[in-house]
């Protein structure tokens, strides 16, 4: 008796747990790479807060108890909200501006890297290397500054999106 409870309660919640990750795919779909895990992870954020809420409010039950666990209802509820679409876009929008910093980056980067003629007419190969490898990673030490910038306006921003959509309390 015991065991067939334990192996009903583990397929449901692998089939739970299948339902909430295809509802959650399909809501990040066309998107980059990037994109859909900083939606996936804003989702999760928000829904796990808010099924926390539900858990806290269905613990001390003065009816029956609900069969259905709390992070499904709060998935449900999530993407039946305006505020599913809202991050969706919000999430796109910052990671494609967080690409483009990258990308600029790169291309600056580039096209930073073609040596100066100055230093090839310096009068000593080995001064000229010297020259040329502290040009190098001074350059190469800009690029890593703009792409870090880049990062942090990527996690303020999504840090922000997360919380200004968040599920009102049950």
């Amino acid at each position: 008796m015991l065991t067939e409870d334990a192996t009903h309660w583990q397929t449901s919640y692998r089939d739970d747990r299948t339902a909430m990750g295809s509802r959650l795919l399909s809501a990040a779909s066309g998107s980059s790479s990037l994109g859909k895990i900083v939606q996936l992870s804003s989702a999760a954020v928000i829904i796990l807060e808010h099924s926390f809420y539900i858990f806290e409010k269905r613990r001390y039950p003065r009816d029956k108890p609900d069969s259905v666990p709390s992070c499904l209802v709060a998935l449900e509820q999530y993407m039946a909200s305006p505020h599913a679409v809202a991050v969706r876009e919000a999430v796109g929008a910052a990671v494609q501006a967080f690409e483009e910093a990258v990308t600029a980056a790169t291309h600056a980067y580039e096209e930073a890297m073609r040596i100066p003629a100055w230093i090839a007419k310096l009068p000593f190969e080995r001064f000229q290397r010297k020259v040329k490898e502290a040009f190098e990673r001074s350059k190469e030490r800009e690029k890593e500054y703009l792409c870090s910038q880049a990062k942090a306006r990527l996690i303020k921003t999504i840090l922000e999106i997360t919380l200004n959509h968040r599920l009102p309390r049950p």
